[in-house]
């Protein structure tokens, strides 16, 4: 082999070795994308057969919300249900079902939006007779009281 091909190609092989080393060193400068777990949206923890009491003052039950499946996330502190069944209980009326197919808690548990064949039963009363209302969404503010039972 000619000296002229052997210095080339000891030229061509320096400059791969200096471009792979050139790149091995780019590389490491770089830092790794690191993802906190609080900016992303992941759930935490999933509760099944889910069932919440809230309480009035006086200890009695305001309502009592259940689901099927409550699911929380964490970085914004809202949950979301899966089939919630919410029963509303005011002094001097019948208990208020309320259904559907699912269901956002906001932050607090103060607030939960019902969407998806929303049914609320209103039962009868004494003279007062009951009903049923049908509809796509409801948005329901929860009362706060001196207390609330979680189960």
């Amino acid at each position: 082999m000619p000296l002229a091909k052997k210095i080339i190609l000891a030229i061509l092989l320096a400059l791969v070795v200096a471009g792979g080393l050139w790149l091995q060193l780019e590389s490491q400068d770089e830092q790794p994308v690191t993802v906190v777990a609080e900016s992303r949206h992941d759930p935490d923890y999933y509760i099944e057969n889910f069932i919440r009491t809230g309480m009035d003052a006086q200890g009695n039950p305001s309502y009592v919300l259940r689901a099927e499946r409550l699911i929380h996330y964490p970085d914004d502190d809202t949950a979301l249900l899966d089939k919630p069944h919410l029963t509303q209980f005011k002094p001097g009326e019948g208990p208020t079902d309320t259904y559907a197919d699912a269901g956002w808690v906001s932050p607090g548990g103060e607030e939960v939006l019902l969407t998806g064949n929303v049914r609320i039963v209103q039962s009868a009363k004494g003279s007062a007779p009951g009903s049923t209302t049908t509809s796509d969404k409801l948005r329901v503010r929860l009362k706060k009281g001196t207390g609330k039972k979680d189960s």
